[in-house]
């Protein structure tokens, strides 16, 4: 099983995660803690993977480890395009696919936990945190009227930009400052643009 960052995982069992500290209580309450969690950027051991919990609001989250044939369910943030959107984010979401036709983006955050599970978490003013897929590093530049466009919906959107064997980077970091961090497997990494060579 292929897993990647901001995949939606159904655990078979709660009983099989690994922790540090103490096990939170809500973790035994809250429908949405109930064994779906998130995949985290983070490198682990083959045949685990690094997993984290959230509750209600955003005091509440939780992470973990669990093995991989734990997993019974896979939905990654694209696989909910096609899926009801909220009603509070109607229209935002509806101008974003306009925007974003043609591209590989999918959605993550408490709008995608929703559209994904079931389980309305978002509120009326909760942000739009929007996962889209690149190649190169170099095809961000490309993508500053797009972002621009994106800024016009009605609700906060937050890009980040997966990079193929690279690792995140915030769209809107990249395009508005001289330095940005690669969020990586192993940790983030601060990059100045000007001593970035592209090959290729």
């Amino acid at each position: 099983m292929e897993l990647t960052v901001h995949d939606l995982v159904y655990l078979k069992a709660m009983d099989q995660i690994e922790y540090f500290g103490e096990y939170p209580d809500w973790l035994s309450e809250d429908e949405m803690a109930q064994g779906i969690a998130v995949v985290r950027r983070m490198k682990v051991e083959d045949g685990k993977v690094a997993i984290g919990f959230r509750g209600n609001n955003r005091s509440k989250r939780f992470a973990a480890v669990t093995t991989i044939s734990n997993i019974k369910r896979v939905i990654r943030p694209f696989d909910i395009l096609g899926n009801s959107y909220p009603k509070t984010h109607l229209q935002s979401l509806a101008h974003i696919e306009k925007v974003l036709d043609g591209f590989k983006w999918g959605i993550g955050g408490s709008v995608g936990f929703s559209m994904a599970t079931g389980i309305n978490v978002c509120h009326e003013k909760s942000d739009i945190d929007i996962v889209m897929y690149c190649e190169k590093l170099q095809q961000l530049d490309q993508l500053k009227p797009i972002l621009a466009q994106l800024q016009k919906s009605e609700h906060r959107v937050d890009v980040q930009v997966e990079i193929l064997g690279v690792g995140a980077v915030v769209l809107a970091d990249y395009l508005q400052h001289s330095s940005f961090i690669v969020r990586t497997g192993t940790g983030p990494i601060l990059l100045e643009k000007e001593s970035l060579i592209y090959k290729g």
